[in-house]
């Protein structure tokens, strides 16, 4: 299991990226703790697996004011390959003016994968932004009709779908992240 739990300093913008390629069974886990003032963070996961479980779990605790959290979680699944996540913001008594958005986005590409997304929110002060969400689905028909029209065959379509998908996300991450997830999706 992969644990983080770090502090982030007053003034400071951190991004934190946790990365699954479907290699092996793994948890990957991130605590954030913004108990300064101004500090503010990205949580970044990108998945994609045709086989073995992965668990991700985030927390991130807003402590002080004018603290800023974006958890951003997008990933794909084929064949057996299962991930679960579960990401969870709380917002301090004293915590004024947080703003935070935790959100999971998958596609689930075959009958035999499965994804699942908890996100929770607890919100205990006021005059703070606050959001949450989740997707789980499919490729949808009309996308891959709308391609195969086009003369994809139905493999290559999904492959497209996949890389736009995940491909939108990639530059978010630090440069050294963003050239091995790259280089892995240049693979699938």
């Amino acid at each position: 299991m992969d644990t983080q739990t770090i502090h982030i300093k007053e003034g400071e913008q951190k991004i934190i990226p946790l990365v699954w390629f479907g290699d092996e069974d793994r948890t990957l886990s991130a605590r954030v703790i913004l108990d300064k003032p101004d500090s503010s963070v990205k949580v970044l996961c990108i998945f994609f697996g045709k086989a073995h479980t992965l668990k991700a779990e985030t927390e991130v605790i807003h402590r002080a004011p004018n603290t800023f959290s974006r958890t951003l979680v997008k990933g794909v699944v084929d064949g057996t390959a299962i991930a679960d996540f579960e990401g969870r913001v709380v917002i301090e008594k004293g915590a004024k003016g947080a703003d935070a958005d935790l959100n999971e986005h998958a596609i689930v590409l075959s009958s035999g994968a499965r994804a699942n997304a908890i996100p929770r929110l607890e919100v205990m002060e006021n005059e703070v932004k606050a959001g949450h969400g989740a997707t789980v689905g499919k490729v949808g028909e009309e996308e891959l009709f709308y391609l195969a029209t086009r003369g994809l065959p139905r493999d290559e379509a999904k492959r497209l779908i996949v890389h736009g998908f995940l491909e939108s996300f990639v530059g978010e991450f630090p440069p050294k992240e963003a050239e091995e997830i790259r280089t892995a999706l240049s693979k699938i």
